[in-house]
């Protein structure tokens, strides 16, 4: 982070979103039907989201749709038609885009931002509508209260890895990011429904939230941070902060927000070393009018919680000068901005700043050596048959100023060749073929998960990782030798006392049309094609080159498990080019040179 951010002009950042809410209301207006459905088919719940943004427009002195009596018309049909697609119980379908069926569900960021439309709104709806809105929002945060923030069915499946075991009888309230948003809504309907009982239950199940949070400011769904959901966790406490003005959140949201600022690279994306929920997803390209190209990240979050916090406001800082280059349907959660925004004073100032060395305990160890950023993970955990949790994998990434993202990318499921290190044949397994029934967490002759990690930084500029697993023990090391070279080592300590082989893997981020060049004369393209070469001396991708033992194996592409698609297939630019080490007690030496 540059040390000459300034604080946002509150001002023109209101303008930003204005303008923002206004660039996606031509296309959120095309899809308008006369019985109140929003957005394209197949209709899902989150099509009827933009009744929030069309409202914050509608009530904004100044815009296109200012008091605009059409526009009342979508508003009041839209919340409409959420109720009536309500089961008995209050509960939308949770349907995908893609036409799959995951179950009934009290859609959390649905009934939040219907229930605050419902405040700006309830004295100018008809009357039919009013009643009808008010009979689903009843039905609904009912069983939102009965259902999702106590015992009777929001509970964990068991104590996670470390927690005490329950006694006889108890039951502890799952702390999640979807119920933490169920109470954020449930706040406020109570307050319109005049349901204190409604407010107090919000209130404690926050509390309980807060306590749930690391030292270091995250939270865990099983062992170690969410990055990325992580921020849904501090957004869902700035929204109640927002309708509650309960103080005793924020210290939490600025231990979130100190987390996050830290775990930002320069390019906006979110820091997936330690994340146990999402790699890196594929980059874009966007290019200039003369056709220079330049590879954008996907994850350039902002979000309401940053306004309540010192390391907030200094993260804002940091992605808005990104945000701003982007197109604007890519901003995600405009509105809760914008409704927050009016709802605070003062103005964006900081004095926080990045840290040359984070660390989280003995558990990860984040560097920056500009132009370099190196992170270190040295989370273990065991792998969960479930596919929403990833196996805990892969423990290096490493990025430059003038590269972006250049190798780690984070985990997945039943892919040993995205594990930093491995024992035995990783043929066995690969994640072709599965299904949701599937068994994520298998029985197979292969161990590609760690036991144990450590990190050190044995002296400046070195830093080394010891990895066990399955009886075997190696240690990587990375070495910054100037601005444009890093060097990299792998070497066995010990053997794996059943005699499996151990080998490291180097999983390099792909970047679209930008050619592989390999030492034997190939130049191969970033497509589908699967290719494996041997006996290369390097290889060159991007803006970077690796020299390579000729031991090495190379292959493209790596594909993960996608937990997102109902049979998990992977797009190949969701795949890594991945560099394998068989390993010997004699260390195998690569030099990454930034060209």
């Amino acid at each position: 982070m540059s040390d000459s951010l300034a604080p946002l002009d509150r001002a023109k950042f209101r303008a930003f979103l204005i303008a923002n809410l206004e660039s996606n209301l031509e296309e959120a207006l095309a899809h308008v039907r006369p019985d109140g459905r929003l957005g394209t088919d197949p209709w899902i719940n989150r099509d009827q989201h933009d009744i929030l943004p069309l409202t914050l427009l509608y009530q904004t002195e100044g815009s296109s749709i200012y008091r605009d009596p059409k526009i009342l018309e979508v508003i009041a049909k839209g919340g409409s038609y959420l109720a009536k697609m309500l089961d008995e119980k209050g509960m939308w379908r949770f349907d995908k885009k893609d036409g799959s069926y995951w179950g009934q569900i009290y859609t959390p960021w649905t009934y939040l931002r219907w229930i605050m439309t419902y405040k700006l709104i309830k004295d100018e709806l008809p009357t039919e509508d009013l009643k009808i809105w008010q009979d689903g929002l009843l039905l609904g945060f009912t069983g939102i209260s009965a259902t999702e923030l106590n015992s009777k069915s929001n509970i964990y499946p068991g104590p996670l890895p470390g927690s005490p075991a329950l006694i006889a009888g108890e039951v502890i309230p799952w702390v999640h990011n979807i119920p933490s948003h169920h109470a954020t809504a449930l706040f406020l309907a109570g307050e319109l429904f005049d349901r204190p009982d409604w407010q107090q239950q919000a209130r404690d199940f926050m509390q309980l939230v807060v306590a749930a949070q690391s030292p270091h400011g995250w939270w865990t769904e099983h062992i170690g941070p969410v990055v990325l959901y992580n921020r849904v966790y501090i957004e869902a406490l700035g929204l109640y902060f927002t309708l509650s003005g309960d103080e005793s959140v924020l210290p939490a949201i600025e231990r979130g927000n100190r987390f996050h600022l830290n775990y930002v690279y320069p390019n906006g994306s979110m820091i997936e070393t330690v994340d146990e929920r999402n790699p890196t997803p594929p980059l874009t390209i966007k290019r200039d009018p003369d056709g220079t190209a330049h590879y954008l990240p996907k994850q350039v979050n902002i979000h309401p919680g940053l306004f309540f916090s010192d390391s907030g406001h200094a993260l804002l800082a940091h992605q808005m000068p990104i945000v701003r280059t982007r197109d604007p349907k890519e901003v995600i959660d405009v509105d809760y901005l914008y409704y927050c925004l009016n709802a605070i004073e003062g103005e964006l100032t900081f004095t926080a700043a990045q840290e040359p060395r984070f660390r989280m305990g003995n558990d990860s160890l984040l560097v920056r050596e500009s132009p370099w950023l190196i992170s270190f993970s040295a989370y273990c955990a065991p792998r969960l048959p479930g596919r929403f949790i990833q196996d805990r994998q892969n423990m290096v990434s490493i990025y430059h100023r003038d590269s972006g993202l250049i190798l780690g990318g984070g985990n997945t499921k039943i892919q040993p060749l995205w594990s930093t290190l491995t024992v035995g044949d990783t043929n066995l397994l690969n994640p072709a073929g599965a299904v949701r029934e599937t068994n994520l967490a298998p029985d197979v002759d292969v161990a590609y998960t760690p036991d144990a990690c450590t990190i050190d930084e044995p002296s400046p500029n070195i830093w080394t990782q010891q990895i066990s697993c399955a009886g075997a023990v190696a240690e990587l090391a990375c070495e910054i030798f100037d601005d444009a070279t890093l060097n990299l080592s792998a070497r066995l300590i010990t053997s794996a006392p059943d005699g499996r082989p151990t080998a490291a893997h180097l999983t390099f981020i792909p970047y679209p049309e930008s050619p592989v060049t390999l030492s034997d004369g190939s130049i191969l393209e970033i497509n589908s094609d699967q290719w494996t070469k041997t006996g290369l001396t390097s290889l060159s991708h991007h803006n970077w080159q690796l020299t390579l033992p000729k031991i090495a194996a190379v292959n493209w592409p790596v594909l993960p498990h996608n937990p997102y698609t109902t049979d998990g297939h992977a797009d190949f630019l969701e795949g890594r080019l991945v560099v394998s080490l068989p390993l010997t007690d004699r260390p195998h030496l690569l030099t990454l040179t930034i060209k």
